[in-house]
């Protein structure tokens, strides 16, 4: 009898069969080292969380909200005013047919603080389903397909659209940060859209300065993704990429999570033309998706009361000494970059995870970080310094973290 043909795909993009079996094997490490699921409430900051099943107490060196406002005073209070405002926690539809007024003066803020149009979504996620494939169809240039190549780090979020996006135009992949490689194909195909992260998840930046080179000189458009950065840097707080362009041509498009150091919830878009906000507002997962609830709204609202005040650069200040004093102490491939987030590579993922526990055993957490987020043997722990982390906070985890390192 004749068998029946193997049902797999072509893996031209992604490939779960490899990296599932593999991946699956790391989380395992981690999860018998009840390093995962860990339930906690808070002890007065999250600086200061309590594990619930043990009453453990320890510093989270693991969130993304970099600057601490996830908990000030002032975002929290600005979600309970929209709720209370509005009196509903959502018009549950899609808000290009009916919207509320607070979602139009959030926009208008945006707007102002960050110097241009500003497409809000609930996630970052969202926007890049409903962005990439319309890019690599034309649909915010001149309606050709443009080659699309994404950087080899770019995040998850952007690979994961790779298949969709391949369905209209011809998707690359580069080396990372490789602007050989993607001259040459600028020089090969009149169209081109280069996908990448303005400050990577694992550590570094962007090549902005070529990246404009290759824009201003064959026309490329980029699409970043910021939302390591976005309030973190710039006055303010518009991010990396942002804060070192004077404007937003209609060629560049920055992508940013709002549920990192902007401390609320959610994504926006920020676009160098009114054109692509009317086009993009309903498109795709924008036309179908829910928009920001409420409380996400008045949260945003009380960030960008912050981002305004003088605490925003005395949050930046924080972080950016806590930065220069771990460089100081530990050599990580980040070291002297400026940014926030260290990788501290110890090589295999026993050893990372043994490294994770031991130190939450000594009052921090840090995520133990391998195979598929970094390259296999490169395995180690990922932390993200923060402006709401005293300075000596900082010294006595980096002092833990020597003592540690010396015993593996």
């Amino acid at each position: 009898m004749r068998q029946p043909d193997a049902v797999v795909g072509p893996h031209v993009h992604r490939n779960n069969q490899k990296m599932v079996p593999v991946s699956e094997n790391a989380w395992r490490v981690a999860q018998d080292a009840n390093m995962l699921g860990i339930r906690v409430e808070l002890n007065g900051s999250q600086n200061r969380m309590r594990e619930i099943d043990t009453g453990h107490e320890f510093a989270n060196l693991c969130s993304c909200s970099y600057l601490g406002l996830n908990s000030h005073p002032d975002v929290l209070q600005g979600g309970i005013d929209a709720l209370q405002r509005a009196g509903v926690t959502g018009l549950s539809m899609a808000e290009f047919r009916i919207r509320l007024g607070l979602m139009e003066e959030l926009e208008q803020q945006l707007a102002d603080l960050f110097g241009g149009p500003v497409l809000p979504a609930v996630t970052s996620s969202a926007l890049t389903a409903a962005i990439l494939p319309v890019l690599g169809s034309g649909h915010l240039t001149d309606s050709e397909p443009l080659v699309m190549v994404f950087d080899k780090f770019a995040h998850f979020s952007m690979a994961f659209v790779k298949p969709i996006v391949a369905d209209e135009t011809t998707v690359l992949t580069s080396p990372h940060n490789d602007m050989n490689f993607l001259e040459d194909v600028c020089r090969k195909y009149p169209r081109v859209a280069y996908v990448c992260d303005g400050v990577y998840s694992v550590g570094g930046v962007t090549n902005l300065e070529a990246l404009l080179t290759l824009q201003e000189k064959y026309g490329l458009f980029l699409y970043i993704d910021d939302s390591h950065s976005l309030s973190t840097q710039g006055k303010n707080g518009e991010g990396y990429i942002r804060s070192r362009l004077r404007e937003l041509n209609d060629r560049t498009l920055i992508i940013a999570s709002i549920a990192k150091a902007f401390g609320s919830t959610g994504g926006i878009a920020m676009l160098g033309s009114r054109k692509h906000y009317d086009f993009l507002y309903r498109t795709g997962p924008m036309g179908w998706s829910q928009s920001l609830r409420t409380a996400a709204i008045g949260t945003s609202l009380g960030s960008i009361k912050v981002h305004r005040s003088p605490e925003l650069a005395r949050r930046q200040e924080q972080l950016k000494k806590n930065i220069a004093l771990f460089d100081s102490h530990i050599q990580t491939a980040q070291r002297g970059d400026g940014l926030h987030i260290k990788v501290v590579e110890v090589g295999e993922q026993d050893k990372a995870v043994k490294l994770s526990r031991e130190l939450y055993r000594r009052g921090f957490y840090c995520s133990a970080v391998f195979f598929p987020i970094v390259p296999v043997g490169r395995a180690g722990i990922r932390l993200m310094l923060r402006g709401d982390l005293s300075t000596e906070m900082v010294q006595s985890f980096i002092d833990n973290l020597k003592e540690v390192l010396a015993t593996l």
